[in-house]
Parts: C-alpha cells; sequence; structure tokens
C-alpha cells in the first residue's frame, strides 16, 4: 500500500518537480531484528534462509547495517537522484530477488 501510495503521489507531484520515492529495508542489524531471534545465531538462520520454507535467505551474506539504509535515503534525497522518482529502493543484500 505504501509502494501505490508512494507512486501515486509521485505522479501528482511531478509536475512540481517533486520527487516520491521509497526505500524497503531488509534484515538490519537493530535490536527489533535480535529480538526475533531465538538465540545467537539467528542470525545466520536469516542469511542462509530455508529451503523447507521457501526462503531465499541474503544472496550477500550479511545483514544490512542502520548506516546502509541511511545512506540509500541520503541518496534519494540528493541532487545525485534528482531524476529518480516513483521507485521502490530495497536495501536488502539481494534478498527479495529484485523483484
Amino acid at each position: 500500500a505504501a509502494t501505490m501510495f508512494t507512486k501515486c503521489l509521485g505522479l501528482e507531484l511531478a509536475r512540481h518537480h517533486i520527487r516520491c520515492n521509497i526505500v524497503s529495508p531488509g534484515s538490519t542489524e537493530t535490536a527489533m531484528q535480535w529480538s526475533l531471534w531465538p538465540d545467537e545465531s539467528g542470525g545466520e538462520a536469516v542469511i542462509a534462509g530455508s529451503l523447507e520454507s521457501f526462503r531465499v535467505g541474503i544472496p550477500l551474506q550479511k545483514l544490512a547495517e542502520t548506516s546502509d539504509i541511511a545512506d540509500a535515503v541520503l541518496f534519494l534525497a540528493s541532487d545525485r537522484a534528482r531524476h529518480i522518482t516513483m521507485q521502490d529502493l530495497r536495501v536488502d543484500g539481494g534478498a527479495a530477488l529484485g523483484v
């Protein structure tokens, strides 16, 4: 819903040169992520995925750091992204397989 809202907003605001993008983070090293793990090997399980439950894991073989997400947001807010709008940037180490 947030992605489609952002795209609709982007269409409405483009004529005013306002860009609208969304950043979708994957598994990230945070206290919330750690609280979901039954033990200290939880990160390894997230990275590895599971064939039995059809979970891909993380192809880059690491969890994101909060700075990885912040850097993506800063890039999209910068003039270096001046021609990027209505995009969903996934910062997930490839876990969504680019879909």
